[in-house]
């Protein structure tokens, strides 16, 4: 009895202990795979970031230094024609002096008085009368003179002619005869353009050089 009575105690013991035992809970967790472990696992540009492939954001491109503002030139306005003043003897630096057989324009020079229709005339001396029509400046050292003259019994009322004079070098540089037999000289100065006209067909001077 004393055998069989140890026996159920051992066993409601053993049963005691089990049920005391707490139960072990097995959770499952369950892990995504992931795509890369590295930004080599991935294609292209693409970068690895918690296990998956991703485009980088986009970087903002480097300040760059502005280039400097270049400020265009204004160019110097071209040079254009000015009238002179002309009296009945005077023309700016030139002047009209009589001589035997008719008139000179007269310039006074480094080297003396020159008379320069001498570079215009065939017969200087022989001019008759002599009138300085228009006058004008072309820059500092260029003048332009419109010039009429009486030539000594030429069948036109009043021979003109246009010529231009260096004061810098001190030289007739440029001459040419207006068309026409008219004692009305017309001339229009644009900028650097010159035209003077009697009833024929006008010329033309441009930059105070007549060719």
């Amino acid at each position: 009895m004393a055998l069989k009575q140890l026996t159920i105690i051992a066993l409601l013991t053993l049963a005691l202990t089990a049920c005391d035992k707490p139960k072990e809970v097995t959770t499952q967790v369950t892990q995504a795979v992931g795509q890369c472990a590295k930004d080599t696992d991935c294609k292209g540009d693409r970068i690895c970031e918690a296990g998956q492939c991703i485009n980088p954001a986009p970087q903002s491109p480097l300040a760059t230094r502005p280039e400097p503002i270049v400020v265009a030139e204004v160019p110097a306005p071209a040079v254009g024609y000015e009238a002179i003043l002309v009296s009945d003897k005077e023309a700016g630096p030139f002047t009209v002096t009589p001589i035997d057989g008719g008139n000179a324009i007269n310039y006074q020079s480094r080297a003396g008085v020159m008379n320069l229709l001498e570079s215009v005339l065939e017969y200087p001396d022989g001019t008759g009368y002599v009138l300085i029509e228009k006058a004008y400046a072309f820059g500092p050292n260029k003048y332009v003179l419109v010039v009429s003259t009486g030539e000594s019994g030429n069948s036109c009322p009043a021979t003109t002619y246009v010529l231009s004079f260096d004061t810098k070098s001190e030289f007739v540089d440029g001459k040419a005869s207006i068309d026409g037999c008219s004692e009305e000289v017309e001339s229009f100065a644009d900028g650097n353009k010159l035209s003077i006209k009697k009833e024929g067909q006008a010329t033309v001077v441009y930059n105070g050089t007549v060719k």
